[in-house]
């Protein structure tokens, strides 16, 4: 008996895939800088600004900010910083003339290392989620 010829046919969905992993990437990046933002929050304690307008560590610590994902090339970035250039000097060091020395106090690059590994679960969970992983 011959073999009986049927019908295929195929559907090229390759863009929705695209675009899903996309919109994974995306939401993924947010996830990953939302934990950064906040480990940073977390990291800061009182002794971080002393005197001045900054006795309290509330008013940087309320100033950190996250920007929401851009399209670059490869995928998307984001940034996680303050404005504020006085946590600029606290962080990179400075010489604070009524202590007559050199002060330092390391918030942001101890909690973007300390955080790596968070970062990238927090990625990687919502890119399987959205992507159909259970």
């Amino acid at each position: 008996m011959g073999a009986v010829a049927m019908p295929v046919q195929t559907t090229n969905r390759s863009r929705e895939a695209f675009d899903r992993m996309d919109q994974a990437s995306y939401a993924g990046v947010d996830n990953a800088a939302t934990t950064l933002l906040n480990a940073v929050r977390n990291k800061f304690g009182s002794s971080y600004y002393t005197g001045g307008r900054f006795r309290s560590t509330l008013y940087v610590k309320q100033s950190a900010r996250k920007l929401m994902p851009y399209k670059v090339q490869n995928g998307w970035e984001t940034q996680v910083g303050t404005k504020l250039i006085e946590a600029l000097y606290w962080e990179l060091g400075h010489e604070n003339v009524f202590l007559r020395k050199k002060v330092r106090v390391r918030i942001w690059e101890p909690a973007a290392i300390e955080s790596i590994e968070a970062m990238r679960s927090a990625y990687s969970r919502v890119v399987a989620r959205m992507m159909g992983k259970p």
